[in-house]
């Protein structure tokens, strides 16, 4: 810590990344202890408003709670840092600049668990530098009492029953045909499920027989994209909500995460960008373990692409048609003279 006379002590980047990492492990420890017996109890699902920037998606009870835990911690540590969640402002909890952005979702799977859906909830938070470079991140599983921690370059999942600790290594599988793969996309609601299956058909043409279709995504799948359960996630229209808070988890086991021109193909790392993260969805977002199956995701949809243009042409062509046919006057035959 380097103290200048008359200011506030400024932390080292060591200190900064450790106190960073401790408030996420509290964290992580705290919410589990408070949302677990809430949730087995199906507590806290009172609507209390609208979630900002997504009109027509109600915020809970339940939701509140996460976010003014980890602002408590935050104060506790007296770390530079503001939350950045879809439930608040960016707030800033110091009088100096923050230094570190906090991103939360603090109960990602809200809507199936309001609903009583049988689809585990997660609670999930991140953290980034003033540079946009992640920091750590923590993943907690509610309902099996693990967290997934990301630190640096490893990941690892506690038991909290047993207190086992196990590393994770992101999947090694390159072809998309190998009948192990698992692509996940949220196709739960009709404006994800949708543009998916619309242009994403040649990619079940290129998968084995075998091969899955996770339909869950969000905040918490990073942590089976960091365990090597999935190979990649894809999703049309994300939320950068749903993607800076378990990001840093996947990002931590060599992961990478790209936008994709929905024209070209073309890939672009993507960026953490604290102004962006309430308001912004990228048009086509692919995190993955190994660049092949990227390649061949984007392969499958720029394909699904230009057929979905080839069915809008035809049937273009044939509702003309019909209106021409309908319009159409057909002469009298002339008589014919002897």
């Amino acid at each position: 810590m380097v103290e200048t006379q008359g200011q506030t002590p400024e932390l080292s980047r060591a200190e900064l990344r450790n106190r960073t990492m401790t408030v996420l492990t509290q964290y992580g420890e705290s919410s589990l202890q408070r949302l677990r017996p809430m949730v087995r109890a199906g507590l806290g699902k009172e609507e209390m408003g609208e979630v900002r920037f997504r009109p027509g998606e109600a915020m809970h009870g339940i939701d509140l709670m996460g976010e003014s835990l980890l602002a408590s911690l935050v104060r506790q540590a007296e770390l530079p840092a503001r939350i950045i969640g879809e439930n608040n402002t960016n707030i800033p909890l110091e009088d100096r600049e923050p230094l570190v952005d906090m991103t939360i979702d603090p109960l990602d799977n809200t809507s199936p668990y309001v609903r009583g859906l049988d689809i585990p909830p997660y609670s999930v938070a991140g953290a980034f530098d003033k540079n946009g470079a992640p920091i750590g991140g923590v993943i907690v599983d509610i309902n099996g009492n693990k967290i997934y921690r990301a630190s640096g370059n490893k990941v690892t999942v506690k038991d909290m029953e047993t207190g086992v600790v196990t590393d994770l290594t992101r999947s090694q599988r390159k072809d998309i045909g190998d009948e192990k793969i698992t692509i996940a996309s949220f196709v739960g609601e009709r404006e994800y499920s949708l543009p998916f299956f619309d242009n994403f058909r040649p990619l079940f043409d290129a998968m084995h027989k075998k091969g899955m279709l996770y339909p869950g995504g969000g905040a918490f799948v990073y942590a089976l994209l960091a365990s090597g359960a999935l190979d990649a996630y894809v999703m049309m229209n994300e939320p950068r909500s749903e993607i800076d808070p378990g990001l840093p988890v996947f990002l931590a086991s060599g992961g990478k995460a790209e936008s994709i021109d929905l024209e070209t193909g073309k890939s672009t790392p993507y960026k953490f960008d604290s102004s962006l993260t309430a308001s912004e969805s990228i048009p086509l977002f692919i995190a993955y373990s190994q660049p092949e199956i990227r390649d061949a995701i984007v392969a499958a949809y720029l394909q699904g692409k230009a057929e979905v243009k080839e069915r809008e042409m035809a049937i273009e062509f044939y509702r003309e048609y019909q209106e021409m046919q309908a319009g159409k006057e057909y002469p009298l035959p002339s008589p014919q003279v002897n």
